[in-house]
């Protein structure tokens, strides 16, 4: 009986499984077919006869046939499966360390600023629309003004503070935030608010701060007076002499949009460069009641904490050392920061260009900050001895007293570089000139010709250049 050229066909199996390849054929075809039956097999030499490799090629391909069947697992076709991914790429590829950071720092950020909602008593929801009222809208009852484009400028009399009311109508429990606009207010000076409701039939007031000569929003929820509603409101600033200027009061609700939406506000208003930019800027508008880099701070630190406590629980998710982790929320703390430095220094170049552009230099001078005051100061350089003599600047803001004194060269001008203060006695003699500019508090007795500072002062003085606000003197 002779044996079957090809292994059973299993259960399952298809015939391309079990048959040999096509070469195996080839190679048995090719053997020899006149030897005998019972015969010896010849003895095979080194090198084997072109006949021989096609059997040797079958019998490969009928063991790789074999252990592709025989491998647990592998496809039809006998492809081999592929090796495991080492597990150290997996693991590094989990490391969210960066995206942490990233993260945390939002969060810290964002219950930071939640919590000051909470201290605030802020709403969820305003229950009204915030109201603004002009100074059109207003009435003088104690001391003097006007309105000057759009802005009140009020003068504080002698001895009584100055008091400027609006007429209002509103529940007090809908709109619990009270913002003035107002600046230029003395640093000494005490400034309140006054209130009247129709529930209470009485005249209410509060404590205003104030900040670089403005005065801040005050928030009058939960106070025991604040109730009804809100018939009238009014400013009084006990600083005699002092102007200031007004430029409208608005009612708005405690609510978390508003609180949120006043603070983006006042931490992107665009803060013109004055002569003291180089020395430092604000960061927004010159009177905030929460600047930027304090929710930035407390944020980023609240972040950290956050971070350390998950690195202590969950080592495999934020593999990075505590430092680098310090380190990249320092960067993301300082990145906010200077972006919107970035972006105010853009408005400020658009500024400027719009300023001046195309201007001629007597034109750009007259056009810059303190182009009132250099031509006020034309006129008093005229007017001044040929020989450099001593000038004292008075002006309420340091700016102006600055740049009075750059000027005035080649005069020895003397002023006071930190604060706004009269000349103690015995500072002046006959020969000096006194130059005021904008600086309340002073009075000139034309018939007697005597100067009185607002410190006591006085003294014989001759007036030699006048303008609006503005007066130059000489020392008898």
């Amino acid at each position: 009986m002779t044996a079957p050229d090809h292994e059973p066909k299993r259960p399952g199996e298809s015939d391309a499984a079990v048959r040999p390849p096509d070469v195996a054929d080839a190679g048995r075809e090719a053997a020899p077919t006149d030897a005998e039956p019972g015969a010896a097999a010849p003895e095979r030499t080194a090198d084997p006869r072109p006949d021989d490799a096609g059997e040797t090629a079958a019998t490969e391909t009928l063991s790789d046939a074999s252990a592709s069947r025989e491998t647990p697992g592998s496809p039809a076709g006998g492809v081999p499966p592929q090796p495991p991914v080492a597990p150290g790429i997996a693991e590094r590829s989990r490391d969210w360390s960066i995206p942490a950071v990233v993260a945390a720092f939002i969060a810290g950020v964002a219950l930071v600023l939640a919590g000051y909602v909470a201290l605030n008593h802020g709403k969820l929801r305003a229950s009204d629309q915030a109201r603004s009222y002009a100074p059109t809208a207003m009435q003088i009852a104690r001391g003097s003004g006007q309105i000057d484009r759009g802005v009140l400028v009020a003068r504080a009399p002698g001895t009584d503070p100055l008091i400027v009311s609006v007429i209002t109508d509103f529940r007090a429990q809908d709109l619990a935030t009270i913002a003035w606009d107002v600046s230029g207010v003395p640093a000494n000076a005490d400034v309140r608010l006054l209130f009247s409701s129709d529930t209470l039939r009485r005249v209410h007031n509060r404590p205003l701060a104030v900040e670089d000569g403005r005065v801040l929003p005050i928030a009058l929820a939960g106070d025991r007076n604040w109730l009804g509603r809100i018939t009238g409101l009014a400013i009084a600033v006990q600083a005699p002499g002092a102007a200031v200027q007004i430029r409208g009061v608005t009612a708005k609700p405690q609510s978390a949009g508003q609180l949120l939406a006043d603070r983006l506000a006042e931490w992107f208003a665009f803060e013109g460069w004055t002569g003291t930019s180089i020395n430092s800027i604000t960061g927004g508008a010159a009177s905030q009641s929460l600047p930027l880099p304090v929710p930035i701070v407390l944020g980023a630190a609240l972040a950290v904490a956050m971070l350390a406590a998950v690195r202590r629980l969950r080592p495999a998710a934020i593999r990075q050392s505590l430092a680098l982790v310090v380190a990249c929320m320092f960067i993301a703390a300082w990145a906010v920061v200077d972006a919107r430095w970035t972006v105010h220094l853009a408005r400020q170049v658009a500024s400027t260009w719009e300023r001046y552009q195309g201007l001629a230099d007597d034109t750009r001078r007259a056009a810059a900050e303190d182009g009132e005051l250099a031509a006020f100061i034309d006129k008093v350089k005229a007017a001044l001895p040929a020989e450099p003599t001593r000038v004292l600047v008075l002006s309420q803001a340091h700016y102006f007293r600055g740049r009075a004194g750059w000027h005035l060269l080649p005069h020895r001008a003397v002023w006071e570089p930190v604060s706004d203060a009269a000349p103690p006695p015995g500072r002046l003699a006959a020969g000096d000139h006194v130059l005021i500019w904008q600086r309340p508090g002073i009075q000139y007795d034309t018939a007697t010709q005597r100067l009185r500072f607002d410190n006591g002062v006085e003294l014989g003085a001759r007036l030699v250049v006048s303008d609006r606000g503005a007066a130059l003197f000489a020392v008898l």
